[in-house]
């Protein structure tokens, strides 16, 4: 069953339609790249961790990647089991800590992580978005994604407009 996004009423802030609309958005991209999952042979969990894997970043550690995923290490464990299971990562030795373990995709990794990654940003709602609305779009949610970690916002404060 589709989940029809939450439309702000003038009794509520915009933000609760918009906090919903970006629910929506990630419900739906995963929707629709389901397919691809099932193909791949990923759980949303592995999915989820494979897209953190960013071979363009510093190959995080059992830990970093725990925090990224804000679960509990014992998970990253078995998340790591299963993709190293499926010859999709190793875990290395950190050189500068060898009680570190660092996730490293394997070639197969990548190569699922970047079929998962293209159907994701090709299927994803916001692609059907113009280049300029795609923009504006990434610029405002960078605006917010900057806003002080961990800060909390008052359902009375003037941020919080409402329609």
């Amino acid at each position: 069953m589709r989940r029809m996004p939450h439309t702000a009423t003038s009794d509520e802030p915009l933000i609760y339609s918009l906090v919903d609309l970006s629910f929506a958005i990630a419900d739906r991209t995963n929707a629709l790249v389901a397919d691809v999952m099932t193909e791949l042979q990923l759980t949303p969990s592995l999915a989820n961790a494979l897209w953190h894997l960013d071979p363009r970043r510093p190959w995080p550690s059992m830990r970093q990647l725990a925090a990224r995923l804000r679960c509990d290490p014992s998970t990253i464990t078995f998340i790591a089991d299963r993709l190293e299971e499926r010859n999709l990562l190793t875990r290395q030795v950190d050189a500068s800590n060898r009680r570190v373990k660092t996730l490293v995709l394997t070639d197969a990794g990548r190569r699922t992580r970047h079929r998962l990654v293209a159907a994701m940003a090709t299927r994803s709602p916001i692609a059907q978005l113009s280049p300029t609305e795609q923009s504006q779009l990434h610029q405002l949610l960078s605006k917010a994604i900057a806003a002080q970690p961990g800060e909390v916002v008052r359902p009375d404060d003037p941020r919080l407009i409402s329609r």
